[in-house]
This record gives structure tokens, C-alpha cells and sequence, in this order.
């Protein structure tokens, strides 16, 4: 409806069987007017009514959603605005995760958009932005020229950001994989760099899955002084103070991070969410380096002080890996990482190079059918034995779940590599077989 006050008018047709209406319940809650009121904080003027016209008057029950005056069984059309005001005047706090806009750009997220029903399964959308600007949509499109998209389910639909722009939009295409850059601010002098090295990566990474078609992704890079990152089943919201060709490798390793995730969090999911995060978020900070690496983003100097940096991380791990709980950060994600350089040397040990982490993250992609299968760490093991041989039930016992210290000296090792007071180091004097791991580790993943 308008940019400033960021408004947008939502007229939905949803089956519904029951009396609820939905909204995501993961929503930022530092804001009074979030706290225990959710989305539909944001939610006005909401109208619920049958195919005949009835009001089926909808009572707000906080962030749950809404309660129905009466159960139905029918399809019901919705119509409501939603306000951000409350992150307007807060100075756009949260805005990885609610919206953020400047002269030329609205981002939002879909979480604060769309109201769902347990009935729903998939969702076509249809997006319309004032005269001269562009919808970015992270779904299929089914037809580009009217905004018009298909969501294959309703985590797709919701757990997304969505963004309009005035200003082209640079597209990437790799591997059967399509990726919509939107660069806000001072992310918009480095067009030309963001496009090169998201090529890279897209290329990498989706070769790497072996992806032959279908993946839509879009990347929203926002200006603000604060860095970090927020991923999504299709999207990603990154901020980074000072964005320069000098400082790539950073940025350039969440970004690689971050898509990773699509497969590897949004798809490939741990039965139980805490004490899978090791193989999560490690395996895919381990990915993004390595991707950084082969892709000649970085060399393998900044490679090898990346191992280093994990090292120094890992020492302040106070839990085994699998008893994380709920409090992720730097030890776990380093921890986890280092056990994914761990099975990538000694898979390519094992195998004389011919196989890799990829193969092993293809075969397990394939043994959970693509993700539809939640794994558990017989999965993980299994795609193991299916790529090298290897002791990886005792690995697991001794030091994820267990709390041996992970065998860094002799995994590094395994990659010509080697741990002296701290620091790593590439090994002059390495046998040939442990050369020929680590020149296998700068050519593929």
C-alpha cells in the first residue's frame, strides 16, 4: 500500500477445517509490541469470510492467532493490512528478521505476511508493488511478468524474506540454480563483485549436491552497521559493516555459509534439532571454507588460519557435541567443522582422492530422499561407509558423542598439514599421500 509507513494489504482464499488461523510463532521479541503478541501484533482490520459472505468473526488469541466464531469446513477469504510501524519507529530493528527499506528497496519479512491455516498445503502468491518497482520472490515463478509464484508448502510460503526493488535486480544462474542478488546501501557499489562471487559459490556448491534443476534462492543484502546473518528455506539476510574486494573472504564465507543451508538445515534436518546442530552448522561452516577455497576466493594461507581460528573456538567447548542444548555459537560451530575436515582428509586418505565430502553429502541427500527423511546419526554413518572405509562408529563414540578431544594432530596430518603450539601449518615435509589430500582439497569438494 505504501513505502513510508511500510504497509501492505493482504487479500488471501485459504481452505480452512477448524476454527484457527496461523501466524509463524518464531518472531523477534525485543520490541513491547512483539512481546507476547507475535505477528499478529502487526496484523489490522483482519476480516474472515465464507463463499456465502459470512463474517466468520476471527478473536485474536495472541501470538497462537486467531480463533473463528464458529468451526468450518470451506474455503474462506481473507482480508487484513499489516503495519510495521512498530520497527519503523524502533529505527528498523531486527531487520534480518522483520523489514528494513530505503529510497529504493522494501524488505519484508514473510513471516509478518501471510496468515496460514492447518489445512493449507501449497500456496500460489501473486505480488503487486507500486508503479516502477520489481518483487523479488524467493519461490518459482509461474508467471514472471505478472509477479506470480508457486510455494510448495506453507514453511515455504512463511519462512522466507521477500523483497521490492526500483533498481535492476542481478541474477545468477549455476547448476540449475537460480539466485536474485538484491544489494541495499553500500552493498550496491560492489554489484559486479557480488555477482562474480556468488557465481562462484552457486556453481560450486550446487554442482557439489548435484543439483540438475528448479532451486530458486534469493539474497538480501542489507546496509547496517551491525553483521550477522539470518537464513531461510529459500532466502538470505545478510548485513556487514564495510563490504570491500579486500575483506571478500568474509563475507564471501557467510554467503557460502548461509546457501549451504538450503540444503543442509532447510532440507537435510536432524531428527532432534540440539544435538544434530554439531553436523548443521559445522559441516556447513566446513563447506563454506572449503567452497571459498576451491573457488579461489581465498588461498590456502587464509584457509589454513581458518582452521586455526576453529582450533581456538573449539578450546572453549565445554559440553560434548552432542549435548550442546540450545546454546549454539563459535565452540559448537568450530567443533563442527573440525570434524568435517576430519572425515573429508580421511575419506580422501581412504580413497586416494577419488572421493570427498561432496560424495558423502550426495549420498546422504539421497538416502533421505532429498531431505524428506530426517536423519539420525546412523544415517550419517551409513553415508560414510557408503563413500570410504573407516572406523566412523568409533570416531563418533570417542568424540562427538563422547567427550574425547577430537584427534586433530593426526587428522591434520592425513592433509599434510600439521598442529604445532596452536597453530597450523602446511607440512614441507609431508608424505606424498597426504600432499596429494591436501592439493585435492584446493582443487574439488
Amino acid at each position: 500500500m505504501s513505502i513510508k509507513p511500510l504497509r501492505f494489504s493482504i487479500v488471501a482464499r485459504v481452505p480452512i477445517d477448524g476454527d484457527r488461523l496461523e501466524m509463524a510463532n518464531s518472531y523477534p521479541a525485543e520490541l513491547p509490541a512483539m512481546a507476547g503478541k507475535g505477528w499478529p501484533a502487526l496484523i489490522h482490520d483482519l476480516r474472515v469470510t465464507n463463499l456465502a459472505g459470512l463474517d466468520l468473526k476471527p478473536a485474536l488469541l495472541g501470538s497462537a492467532g486467531w480463533k473463528l466464531s464458529r468451526p468450518v469446513k470451506a474455503i474462506a477469504t481473507l482480508r487484513y493490512l499489516v503495519d510495521f510501524a512498530p520497527f519503523e519507529k524502533a529505527g528498523w530493528s531486527s531487520p534480518l528478521e522483520s523489514a528494513v527499506t530505503d529510497d529504493e528497496h522494501v524488505v519484508a519479512s514473510c513471516r509478518a505476511l501471510f496468515i496460514t491455516t492447518p489445512a493449507m498445503e501449497e500456496a500460489d502468491v501473486q505480488l503487486r508493488s507500486p508503479a516502477g518497482w520489481l518483487a523479488v520472490a524467493p519461490w518459482p515463478a509461474l508467471n514472471p511478468g505478472r509477479h506470480s509464484f508457486r510455494a510448495a508448502t506453507t514453511a515455504d510460503l512463511t519462512e522466507n524474506m521477500a523483497a521490492f526493488t526500483s533498481r535492476p535486480v542481478d541474477s545468477v544462474t549455476a547448476s540449475g540454480f537460480t539466485l536474485a542478488i538484491t544489494a541495499m546501501g553500500h552493498w550496491a557499489p560492489l554489484h559486479s563483485l557480488l555477482q562474480e562471487t556468488m557465481h562462484r559459490i552457486v556453481s560450486l556448491e550446487a554442482g557439489m549436491m548435484g543439483s540438475s534443476g528448479g532451486g530458486t534462492y534469493s539474497v538480501i543484502l542489507v546496509p547496517t552497521v551491525d553483521t550477522g546473518g539470518e537464513a531461510y528455506r529459500q532466502s538470505f539476510a545478510y548485513a556487514f559493516a564495510e563490504p570491500t574486494a579486500e575483506n571478500r573472504g568474509v563475507w564471501a564465507n557467510t554467503l557460502a555459509h548461509e546457501l549451504f543451508h538450503y540444503w543442509n538445515g532447510s532440507r537435510l534436518q536432524g531428527e532432534d534439532y540440539a544435538s544434530s546442530q554439531w553436523f548443521q552448522e559445522g559441516f556447513t561452516e566446513y563447506v563454506a571454507n572449503l567452497t571459498t577455497l576451491v573457488g579461489k576466493i581465498i588461498g590456502p594461507e587464509e584457509f589454513v588460519a581458518k582452521l586455526k581460528s576453529h582450533i581456538a573456538n573449539y578450546a572453549r567447548l565445554t559440553t560434548t557435541l552432542e549435548n550442546i542444548g540450545t546454546h549454539k555459537g563459535p565452540p559448537l560451530y568450530s567443533a563442527g567443522a573440525l570434524v568435517a575436515f576430519s572425515f573429508d582428509a580421511m575419506i580422501r586418505h581412504a580413497t586416494g582422492g577419488r572421493q570427498t565430502i561432496g560424495a558423502f553429502f550426495r549420498t546422504l541427500w539421497r538416502q533421505t530422499r532429498e531431505g524428506e527423511r530426517k536423519y539420525g546419526w546412523p544415517d550419517i554413518e551409513g553415508a560414510l561407509r557408503a563413500t570410504a572405509p573407516g572406523d566412523w562408529a568409533g570416531y563418533y563414540e570417542r568424540h562427538i558423542r563422547g567427550s574425547d578431544k577430537l584427534p586433530l594432530a593426526e587428522s591434520l596430518a592425513l592433509a599434510g598439514l600439521k598442529l604445532r603450539d596452536g597453530t597450523v601449518e602446511i607440512d614441507q615435509s609431508a608424505r606424498p599421500d597426504a600432499r596429494a589430500v591436501w592439493n585435492s582439497m584446493n582443487a574439488r569438494l
